[in-house]
């Protein structure tokens, strides 16, 4: 009978709009993206480890946005320890070069507040950039976690869905800057909700907005994977 109900409860909230489904997820699932959230900082804490973590933890809210609540800590873990080879050199290039734009649309940022007209140009393509690099290592971090597809495909699917001019991009990379922009701008007042929730958060929250392209590549895996047996 509880399977019967969680079922018709799965059902019932797939033909719900996108944003519900997003919403009941993270108020059902609150403790979970806590645990989820200290794992990801935990599995961080290296730094040079950020990669492969981010890739494990999109994996999980992956999951979640299709309805699914794995194992946290064995889904994680296995992951993590799968896909670091790949994760780590291609994840620090990606990382680096966002880091690099951050601080250009910080600094050009606050020169551009102080009326200089000179950094609004340079401002604007640096946050054009840091928009693109963000919603490529989304993508990327998430294919890594969910497909089996050559790093190459990988890439290029990444860089095409990256661009597509689509509202889902849009909300992806909102709701990563609010979440984690938050965290950064009222720190240290936000630092438990950075620790406890607001990563994870903001993950799961993509990860519902990216759900349709990832799909598609995982479409395309499927098929390759057919076609080879």
């Amino acid at each position: 009978m509880n399977g019967k109900q969680g079922r018709e409860k799965r059902g019932s909230q797939q033909k719900q709009p996108e944003v519900l489904r997003f919403f009941a997820v993270a108020f059902e699932e609150l403790w979970y993206l806590v645990k989820l959230n200290v794992l990801l900082l935990a599995a961080s804490i290296p730094v040079l480890t950020l990669p492969a973590s981010l890739t494990a933890a999109l994996r999980i809210t992956s999951l979640l946005a299709a309805e699914q609540r794995p194992p946290l800590w064995r889904t994680f873990w296995k992951t993590f320890l799968g896909e670091w080879k790949r994760a780590l050199p291609l994840g620090w290039v990606h990382t680096l070069l966002a880091m690099l734009a951050a601080f250009g649309v910080y600094v050009y940022g606050g020169a551009a507040l102080q009326e200089n007209p000179v950094a609004v140009l340079p401002f604007l393509c640096l946050f054009v950039m840091l928009a693109f690099l963000t919603l490529f290592g989304l993508y990327f971090y998430s294919m890594l976690a969910m497909c089996e597809l050559p790093v190459f495909d990988m890439l290029r699917n990444a860089l095409i869905l990256s661009v597509a001019a689509s509202w889902r991009n849009a909300a992806a990379f909102f709701a990563l800057i609010l979440c984690n922009g938050a965290c950064l701008m009222f720190f240290p007042i936000t630092l438990p909700l950075a620790i406890f929730l607001l990563p994870a958060l903001g993950l799961l929250a993509a990860s519902f907005a990216i759900r349709p392209g990832l799909l598609r590549c995982m479409k395309t895996d499927a098929d390759a994977n057919m076609q080879t047996e």
